[in-house]
């Protein structure tokens, strides 16, 4: 009797906790190839986008203010051995980002600031997607929009542009070098912020820029913004000690909504995935084929050594996988 009371006991208490645990399941690897490019390139920028949004979504349900977006911008365009320049990787990331603004503004309308690296590329942007549906939201730029939240004095300058803007006052066509100044400070308050590659190939005040965009009440994405170098340690803090102290308060809170990252060592290929909330993924890609094995699951994220390693053994993992 004791026996079969310490059964039902036990079975009461896992009935009562199963319904708070919530498992989640893989979201499976998009369709990539790392060595030949797929001619579906818009399809497999979609499907990531579908991710990123849905990642996003079960981020605001918990209230997770500072999400990182992170993929390759010319994923299904160019593979790895192809040369590539910031002229390329600027123009995709700008229509990425337009495209899943213009979803997003459904919900946010002007409350959600898309924020370009400088005017220049605002300027193109609105060029290369004309028309209201492209530009539903504020349109404005990481300094502009820092500047409006925290005031001009708090916003970080490099010397170039500075430079720039005393020039401009000496001419009279205003706006001729950096761009025409958005009309940010008339917008509604921002309830989420969307940066579109903050810092990465362009001036590290960027990164600094992005902390005063923080909201109280709001969300703040970064889309590719090379967060793994800053986490690295790339720039050396004898040489950026604001950088590294903006990384320590500011960069490390961030959580990654959705992670692509390639890897190769060794003749061995294959790709670190992640989409929030759920576990990180790393898989191991047949060349030949392109199928992929996935060979490493972790609730937290994996050094880039970790990664390479679970390549190299090449080991399965037993995982369930859900279709997205």
């Amino acid at each position: 009797m004791v026996l079969w009371g310490l059964f039902f006991f036990q079975y009461f208490i896992i009935s009562l906790l199963l319904p708070l645990t919530k498992v989640f399941a893989l979201t499976p690897l998009p369709l990539v190839n790392k060595v030949s490019a797929p001619t579906a390139r818009s399809s497999l920028l979609d499907s990531i986008r579908i991710i990123a949004i849905k990642a996003l979504g079960e981020a605001q349900r918990n209230n997770v203010s500072l999400c990182e977006i992170e993929f390759p911008p010319l994923l299904g365009e160019k593979n790895e051995f192809a040369d590539v320049d910031n002229v390329q990787i600027l123009n995709r990331n700008r229509d990425w980002s337009m495209l899943t603004a213009s979803e997003l503004a459904n919900e946010y309308g002007e409350a959600l600031w898309l924020a370009f690296p400088d005017r220049k590329e605002l300027e193109l942007a609105t060029e290369a997607w004309p028309g209201r549906a492209y530009q539903k939201c504020t349109l404005t730029t990481i300094e502009d929009a820092a500047s409006v939240l925290a005031g001009k004095e708090q916003v970080a300058q490099p010397w170039g542009a500075q430079f720039s803007r005393f020039f401009e006052k000496q001419i009279t066509q205003e706006g001729a070098i950096l761009g025409a100044r958005p009309e940010t400070a008339s917008a509604p308050p921002p309830k989420l912020i969307f940066a579109v590659q903050p810092g990465d190939g362009g001036p590290l005040e960027d990164w600094l820029n992005l902390e005063q965009c923080e909201l109280n009440d709001g969300f703040l994405i970064s889309c590719n913004g090379a967060f793994d170098k800053l986490r690295g340690g790339y720039y050396p803090p004898i040489i950026f000690p604001k950088l590294a102290s903006c990384v320590d308060r500011f960069i490390s809170r961030f959580e990654t909504l959705l992670y692509l990252k390639s890897l190769n060592e060794k003749g061995r290929g294959g790709w670190i995935f992640r989409v929030y909330p759920e576990d990180w993924q790393v898989h191991l890609q047949d060349r030949a084929g392109g199928n992929t094995l996935l060979v490493l699951q972790s609730a937290t994220r994996p050094t880039y050594q970790e990664a390479v390693d679970a390549l190299l053994r090449g080991k399965p993992v037993v995982s369930s996988s859900a279709s997205f």
